[in-house]
């Protein structure tokens, strides 16, 4: 599978669901001598794509799903980016607990998240890249949103100041900013009082249905 160039110094390699691995985004700033890559997916493809890049190259891992990480074991890098719950899965990398800005503008930081334990995002210009973190978790069958998680990432994205969200698995990668915000405020209005949860099942078989047809929004 090719790379898919967003703009001369980002592209991704998209995700695939057999087996499942996420998109792995290669940004190389301008004028930089580092690139770098978010998340390792969990293929030979990926794999092989990141080991062919010359130079320095930062990883940043997402979250510590097999999909986003397995590929670690296979590939070389110069410094590894995680979140402390991450590590105990990667055991190894500099843990980000701050906001950390890079002078050739690559941003990193915790993004509030149901779908795993210690969510890193990554911004460069105009894009954010999220990996997983804005999905569901999945538990005894339920597809479930906790509720102050929800309110906490609803809003991290207002405060995040770049017109375009990148969603990991989504076929629609990019997304507008406002778009994804209005989905996860409107799940938000589902809640119930004294219930720490929102279940989104159906929610999820209207947009398989949709998948079917080819309307996919949204994982």
């Amino acid at each position: 599978m090719p790379l898919v160039y967003i703009t001369p110094e980002i592209s991704y390699l998209p995700s695939v669901e057999n087996p499942i691995s996420s998109d792995v985004v290669f940004i190389k700033p301008a004028g930089s001598e580092v690139t770098w890559i978010f998340d390792t997916g969990a293929n030979s493809e990926a794999a092989g794509l990141i080991n062919s890049v010359e130079g320095k190259k930062n990883i940043v891992i997402s979250h510590f799903h097999p999909d986003h990480i397995l590929n670690l074991l296979k590939v070389k890098y110069d410094t590894l980016y995680v979140t402390k719950y991450t590590k105990k899965y990667t055991r190894a990398g500099t843990v980000v607990d701050s906001d950390l800005t890079f002078p050739d503008g690559i941003k990193i930081y915790q993004f509030p998240s149901s779908h795993a334990k210690g969510c890193l995002a990554l911004e460069y210009k105009d894009y954010v890249f999220l990996g997983d973190a804005t999905y569901c978790k999945y538990r005894l069958k339920a597809h479930q949103y906790n509720v102050q998680l929800l309110e906490q990432m609803i809003k991290r994205m207002e405060q995040i100041d770049v017109p375009y969200f990148c969603l990991s698995h989504d076929k629609s990668f990019i997304q507008p900013k406002e778009n994804v915000l209005n989905i996860y405020k409107n799940i938000l209005a589902r809640r119930t009082s004294g219930n720490p949860v929102i279940n989104v099942n159906d929610l999820l078989q209207r947009q398989w249905q949709r998948k079917k047809k080819g309307q996919f929004f949204q994982k």
